[in-house]
């Protein structure tokens, strides 16, 4: 399994106001120097991803952004593109999150947004993930299906920085309470193995970073990355507040050990 510990925050919207985002950069990077045994990402709304990625340059947080566009021709208003992004100041990019896929991200714009972010040389943390749980397990065909049309014919050198997060939609945006089960989770990078090690070969497929995302909090952040099985964590809701962000990190560090 990859040894690498990876905790991302996404902003999402919940930090609205440029002088609150550098507020909290600002904490983060003074809190984190010296950090060892986790690597830590922040994704902020894209208003604000030039000034904070001037803000963290000499820090160990890297920083990227919540989406690009699929497109690859230069005909379309407002769309942003990868390249646009790295100029910025980007490193990573999420792709395929459960909010976009919901409104109307279909597997191939994803897959597009994949392939765009290749070719830009940014990271791709490729979001995927069931909206539900049977009694027949079909979650697993889905996840299989979203992981199919991503990485299928994609050139597995292209793949080497590729990171895969499982977001399981029921469990997003709840508390901790809600979130998944380590067993499940546990369960379900097991079978997120498999289907990578089909896709690109059993070598690299242990060497892809797999997260989970779905109402990790403080409270339960340490169960989680001690029996789920995961190399870390994509926190939405909770990495907007140092606090709580901030003891997540630290649960993955002590997990790492």
């Amino acid at each position: 399994m990859a040894k690498k510990r990876l905790v991302i925050g996404n902003w999402k919207m919940y930090i609205a106001d440029a002088e609150e985002a550098r507020a909290l950069s600002l904490l983060l990077r003074r809190k984190l120097r010296g950090l060892t045994g986790v690597d830590v990402w922040i994704a902020p709304p894209t208003p604000f991803i030039a000034e904070i990625a001037n803000l963290l340059e000499s820090s160990p947080i890297k920083v990227g952004t919540q989406k690009v566009t699929y497109h690859a021709d230069p005909k379309h208003t407002g769309s942003i593109s990868a390249t646009m992004m790295k100029g910025v100041g980007a490193s990573f990019v999420i792709i395929g999150h459960s909010e976009y896929r919901s409104a109307a991200g279909t597997n191939d714009k994803v897959r597009a947004q994949l392939e765009r972010t290749l070719d830009s040389g940014l990271v791709p943390v490729l979001c995927i993930g069931e909206e539900s749980r049977s009694p027949e397990a079909d979650y697993f065909s889905f996840v299989e299906g979203q992981l199919n049309a991503a990485l299928r014919n994609v050139p597995k050198n292209l793949l080497k920085k590729l990171i895969v997060a499982y977001e399981p939609v029921w469990a997003i945006g709840k508390d901790a309470s809600q979130a998944m089960k380590p067993a499940d989770l546990r369960e379900m990078g097991i079978f997120i193995r498999k289907i990578l090690a089909e896709l690109v070969g059993r070598e690299s497929a242990l060497k892809v970073p797999v997260l989970y995302g779905g109402s990790v909090e403080a409270e339960n952040a340490s169960t989680l990355i001690q029996e789920g099985g995961v190399n870390g964590f994509l926190v939405g809701r909770a990495s907007a507040r140092a606090d709580s962000f901030l003891a997540i990190i630290e649960a993955v560090r002590q997990g790492s050990r």
